[in-house]
């Protein structure tokens, strides 16, 4: 696949492919989409959500999200990222997920770096963030973003999971 170059807030950003596209949500249809993404990540993931009462979550999406964003790759839903408010500048990203077929798109990538942007804009300091290391791709993907390992900030049974936090 060929590549291009979006800028989007003044950021450029290079796409892997030219019918990639990555844009904060705000349609019901779009809505919809992100939040069965979401379900496909929690069944991708090899974790019970229930200690952070997933079910309750998903009964009120998008509730509890600053805001969503959504990558299509023609035009076709394939990934998402949520922004959750902790403090006036304090933010953490939710649920970043690319469908496992479509990864390597370089979605994963513009969906980070158009939350970055966004949460920037709206006048974050800090982003955090908590993974596990058995998703080796993230935790690397997270690292060229400029995060760094932190001490942990909430409470998660997962014996491998790690917190990271980078300034905005």
């Amino acid at each position: 696949m060929t590549g291009q170059t979006v800028i989007w807030n003044g950021k450029a950003t290079k796409m892997r492919s030219p019918e990639l596209s990555v844009a904060v949500v705000s349609s019901e249809n779009d809505i919809a989409a992100v939040k069965d993404i979401f379900r496909a990540f929690l069944d991708f993931m090899p974790i019970d959500f229930g200690f952070q009462g997933i079910d309750a979550e998903m009964a009120r999406f998008p509730d509890g999200y600053e805001f969503l964003l959504l990558a299509k790759l023609s035009g076709q839903p394939i990934g998402a990222v949520a922004l959750k408010r902790h403090t006036p500048e304090i933010c953490e990203m939710k649920r970043l997920f690319v469908l496992t077929d479509i990864q390597g798109t370089g979605a994963g990538r513009a969906l980070c770096d158009l939350l970055i942007t966004e949460a920037t804009s709206r006048g974050f300091k800090t982003m955090l963030l908590d993974s596990l290391r058995r998703l080796e791709s993230a935790g690397k993907l997270y690292q060229k973003l400029g995060f760094q390992e932190i001490a942990p900030y909430n409470i998660n049974p997962e014996e491998d999971v790690y917190y990271m936090s980078r300034a905005l």
